[in-house]
């Protein structure tokens, strides 16, 4: 109960950020906006790999609430707020994050987030037909990515590590994701 309460309460507060953010979206340089990305989870763990399957599903829809104005050499940054569910099996997670992404010019960027994950665990990892339950943690990523379009769609090729605290590993991986950004 107390995990789905989280769950709601976090949705809501992102939906808060970005209805807050979108009326300054029309007044900046256009870099803002959403980014949706899709791709492969792969755990570190080779327990839980074992216990599931080697990949899983990974998804993001992410929002940039503001840009910098880049420097001199080209670098500039952006803010924004991400949710996203990457799960295989009985076991998921749904991070929502605080994501910081430096351009280091039109092709290169990197990516860190932190915030709160709601997961579905193993009870047991270790006898994984005892069944699951749910736990809240601290998530963290980062990731480095290659923009292949800086045209009217974006797509961009990102890869990285995303984990979580109080899960016991079990949602700590890998991943490997193409982005779309409108």
């Amino acid at each position: 109960m107390m995990h789905k309460g989280m769950l709601w309460i976090s949705a809501l507060a992102l939906a808060g950020t970005l209805a807050i953010a979108a009326p300054v979206n029309a007044q900046d340089n256009g870099t803002q906006g959403y980014t949706f990305s899709a791709g492969i989870f792969y755990p570190s763990k080779s327990a839980v790999r074992d216990a599931t399957s080697d990949t899983w599903f990974s998804v993001s829809l992410g929002y940039t609430f503001q840009t910098s104005e880049p420097t001199d050499t080209g670098y500039y940054y952006d803010l924004g707020v991400s949710v996203g569910y990457y799960g295989s099996d009985d076991l998921s997670n749904i991070p929502v994050q605080l994501t910081y992404t430096g351009y280091l010019n039109e092709q290169f960027f990197y990516r860190a987030g932190v915030g709160i994950g709601f997961a579905k665990e193993f009870r047991n990892l270790a006898n994984p037909g005892a069944g699951t339950e749910s736990s809240t943690g601290f998530v963290y990523s980062i990731e480095v990515g290659y923009n292949f379009n800086a045209g009217t769609t974006p797509v961009a090729l990102t890869v990285g590590y995303v984990g979580q605290s109080g899960t016991g590993d079990q949602h700590n991986g890998f991943t490997a994701m193409l982005s779309f950004r409108f």
